[in-house]
């Protein structure tokens, strides 16, 4: 009877521990309206970098924390896997390369890209594995494995190790302290020493009579003695090995499929499932089933849990089959929302939450409208409210629910408090006043200093003398530090489960525990004060997008010509940007997951910014509730630059984890190194061209006075010679008068020398204007020949009779230049030369100056 008895206990421990539950664990939701690609999640995986890895049925989704990516594929960036029939499995090695794999079907995304590969099997034969791949595993080093015809090859090695011996399909793999734990179908675990490669031990986790109940599938999670293993076939196996004792334990068998398994540092084990989710408590073997979801607004959901995943800053993921994404953390959703559907009488209108009151044994009664309720906060997870009857209410609760509700403010005044500091809030429909009486200063908060919503509700003062501000959206909570009076701004929004709508003027309440209600439209919140656990985030900000003049820069596209970002922004360290480039966008992403409104940054671009800035994203900013910085810079003057940023969370505290991007903005070409060498050599060019020139012309100049001066002198010598052959002449024709008197027969001679000069001087004059009359027309004309005519003008001037012509010509072309009614082609042509060009370098040999300087220079010399 006794051992009766204990069985029935231990069952019914064992019912209340195992079988459906209430559960304490709000989940906010994710899906397609939130940008995820489809609501069909079948993976999840996180990045080294913090970011998150969503597989859908259709799509890869990069997530974080506030955009969705996609990578699509083709059916040729899909490789035969024949080894392997399970469920999808996702995997990051040391590099950037995302290999995933499903029954039958492996891919692989560089991220770097954010691309799929192409043709696998060249991408293996490049790599020098020309093997056929049959199964891809990585171990907890981040190491791959390849296996092919029996044997397991480290990636990017020769090394392998022959498995053929074993019994059944391998399914998983794991490494520690040098040895290869090989998990395979039959249920056994076969350990290989990884330095000689030789099979150390195996040992079996079910006998062979369980074998077809979990030999379809496997998942292994290491732990810290040993491994976690999921296993499927006909029923669910949750197992535990441990490597010291080298022993197998059951911690849960079901009758359906378990999906898949994530493990915390703690060995909390969670299971996703085909309805809800397991947690175990792998330590002391407690054991709780979800069977249902309870999300933010209160609704229910019962689905299947596809795949689950414990990230790194403690939250909860949960793929569903078909309702996308449930996001849970132990610090996300701080307010409890107690929402329309308690309020039992309440029907087509809205429910206004007015005033709180508690009576002696700790109920809290909430008027709204016209009907008081009551509620009982030591119920645990009980929302029910309870109409009370006015007759029933004490007199003291119903005094105490008027007075919250009547408050009578001028002008645009809804609140006002007066704080331990003797400082005066007062809330308006248009920011939250604050007046000092000591210093007799006010200020003005509004939603760029951190409120939640310019239109103030309610105000509250807790014990810890922290206030708090209800307002059109969100609540939020002021700290000041008694040190400096700093005030800090936490927000919280409907993430953290204050109401979607608005807040009631004056429906904030403390009770006697601290606990804090504010009430609202269609319901109210109960906050309790616990000191809130602020989580380090545990990323650095990772540098998610890039726009130029308000466009976004998409890796490996083109602009201008030329490639900006070769790779994705998250791999990206350093961007080169043209001078026409300086008005730039800088997108990061702090992946606080928890409580992406409560996240803030120092940035700062050192060359710019003489000191770091600080943001907040609290409020209805542009960055509300997204946790997403993100910052321009204008007009930027060349040069170089690095953009420093740091993220924290609603603490403040810097935990020195700094991101970086250098920027490179190039001089517009007029401020290049070359344009400056050119420059100098045009500038240089110019200098000598110009001192070239001025020599030049300076030398020409010189010698054109040079010239003038001689021809100065030649005129001066040729007026002085003709005035002394005048003289001659004169004492020749008077000494040939008297030697004619004397001798008439010299006389004579001469007269007959005299005349025919006259006559050859005659005929030529009368000729001038024929360019062909030659020495022959002159000695016909004389009637002598051309040997008897060159002898007498010899003996008479000393010249030939060509030159005598010449001259006789140029003579009356300078008669004609002195004139000046002629150009020098008519003088030309009326003396009988030739051509201009042949009269002036006649003229000049004869005058030593060209025709068009003979005028100038006999009247300068007259």
């Amino acid at each position: 009877m006794n051992h009766i008895v204990k069985v029935i206990i231990v069952f019914f421990i064992f019912f209340c521990t195992a079988s459906g539950q209430t559960s304490d664990l709000v989940f906010s939701p994710i899906n397609v309206s939130d940008g995820l690609s489809d609501n069909q999640i079948r993976f999840i995986l996180q990045l080294s970098d913090g970011r998150m890895v969503f597989k859908t049925s259709g799509n890869i989704n990069l997530y974080d924390g506030q955009h969705f990516k996609y990578i699509h594929h083709t059916a040729r960036h899909i490789y035969p896997l024949k080894g392997y029939n399970g469920f999808y499995r996702i995997y990051q090695g040391k590099d950037s390369l995302l290999w995933i794999k499903d029954s039958h079907k492996l891919m692989c995304v560089d991220l770097r890209t954010e691309k799929y590969l192409p043709d696998l099997d060249i991408y293996f034969n490049k790599k020098g594995f020309r093997k056929s791949v049959e199964d891809l595993f990585l171990d907890s080093d981040k190491r791959l494995w390849f296996l092919s015809s029996g044997r397991l090859w480290k990636y990017n090695s020769s090394d392998f190790i022959d498995i053929k011996a074993n019994h059944g399909q391998l399914q998983d793999l794991d490494t520690q302290n040098n040895i290869l734990y090989l998990f395979f179908s039959t249920g056994e675990v076969v350990c290989y020493d990884l330095k000689t490669g030789r099979k150390r031990y195996s040992s079996a986790a079910y006998p062979d009579s369980q074998h077809d109940f979990f030999n379809y599938t496997s998942m292994v999670v290491k732990g810290k003695n040993g491994f976690y293993q999921l296993r499927n076939g006909s029923k669910g196996g949750f197992f535990y090995f441990d490597i010291q004792k080298k022993v197998w334990k059951k911690v849960l068998e079901t009758s359906y499929t378990l999906n898949t398994l994530a493990v915390t540092k703690d060995d909390i084990a969670y299971i996703s499932c085909t309805n809800g989710i397991w947690i175990i408590n792998c330590h002391s073997g407690q054991k709780q089933y979800f069977p249902t979801l309870k999300k933010v607004d209160g609704s229910i959901l019962k689905t299947e849990v596809s795949t689950l995943f414990y990230d790194k800053q403690g939250g909860l993921w949960l793929g569903t089959l078909n309702q996308g994404l449930l996001y849970y953390h132990p610090s996300r959703y701080k307010f409890k929302n107690i929402g329309r559907s308690s309020f039992q009488s309440a029907e087509n209108g809205d429910v206004t939450v007015q005033s709180f009151a508690e009576d002696k044994n700790g109920n809290i009664y909430i008027k709204a409208g016209g009907v008081i309720y009551r509620y009982s906060p030591l119920r645990q997870n009980d929302n029910t409210l309870t109409i009370i009857q006015p007759s029933s209410v004490p007199v003291e609760i119903v005094k105490k629910l008027h007075k919250a509700s009547t408050f009578t403010g001028i002008n645009n005044e809804t609140a006002f408090l007066k704080d331990i500091r003797g400082w005066e809030w007062i809330g308006t429909q248009d920011g939250l006043k604050l007046f000092d009486p000591k210093k007799k200063k006010e200020r003005i908060f509004y939603t760029k200093d951190g409120l939640s919503n310019n239109f103030v509700h309610a105000i509250l003062q807790d014990r810890h003398h922290n206030v708090w501000i209800t307002t059109s959206y969100g609540i939020t909570k002021l700290q000041i530090d008694p040190a400096n009076s700093k005030i800090s701004f936490t927000t919280f929004g409907p993430d953290e489960g204050t109401l979607s709508g608005e807040y009631s003027n004056g429906a904030a309440f403390e009770a006697v525990g601290g606990t804090l209600y504010f009430g609202g439209i269609d319901g109210f919140n109960i906050l309790k004060t616990n000191p809130v656990s602020s989580e380090k985030l545990p990323f650095k900000p990772v540098f998610t997008n890039l726009f130029l003049k308000g466009e976004k820069i998409e890796p490996g596209a083109r602009y201008d010509g030329r490639i900006i970002m070769p790779v994705a922004a998250p791999y990206t360290k350093e961007i080169e940007l043209s001078y026409g480039q300086n008005f730039l966008t800088l997108e990061f992403s702090a992946l606080n997951y928890q409580n992406p409104a409560q996240t803030y940054y120092r940035y700062q671009l050192k060359g710019i910014d003489n000191e770091w800035r600080e943001t907040s994203t609290g409020g209805q900013n542009e960055n509300r509730n997204n946790g997403v910085l993100k910052t321009s810079y204008t007009n930027l003057p060349h040069g170089n630059y690095t953009f420093q940023v740091m993220s924290s969370g609603n603490d403040r505290k810097w935990n020195g984890l700094v991101s970086e991007l250098r920027i490179d903005i190039k001089p517009p070409w007029w401020k290049t190194t070359t344009a400056y060498v050119l420059f100098i050599l045009l500038f240089t060019g110019l200098i000598g061209a110009g001192i070239y020139f001025y020599l030049y012309y300076s030398r020409k100049k010189l010698e054109q006075n040079h010239r003038e001066d001689i021809l100065l002198v030649r005129i001066r010598n040729l007026i002085e010679q003709c005035k002394y052959l005048e003289t001659e002449k004169e004492n020749y024709l008077a000494q040939t008068n008297l030697q004619t008197i004397e001798s008439g027969e010299s006389r004579n001679e001469n007269r007959a020398d005299e005349m025919f000069l006259a006559k050859a001087l005659e005929l030529v004059e009368k000729n001038l204007n024929v360019p062909d009359y030659s020495v022959e027309n002159l000695s016909r004309d004389l009637c002598m020949d051309r040997t008897g005519l060159y002898r007498k003008l010899i003996a008479l001037l000393d010249k030939p009779p060509s030159l005598f012509i010449r001259n006789i010509r140029l003579q009356k072309a300078a008669v004609l230049i002195l004139e000046g009614e002629l150009s020098i082609s008519e003088i030309a042509e009326r003396v009988g030369f030739s051509s201009s060009s042949y009269l002036s370098k006649c003229f000049q040999e004869m005058y030593g100056c060209r025709p068009s300087e003979y005028a100038q220079m006999i009247r300068k010399s007259t």
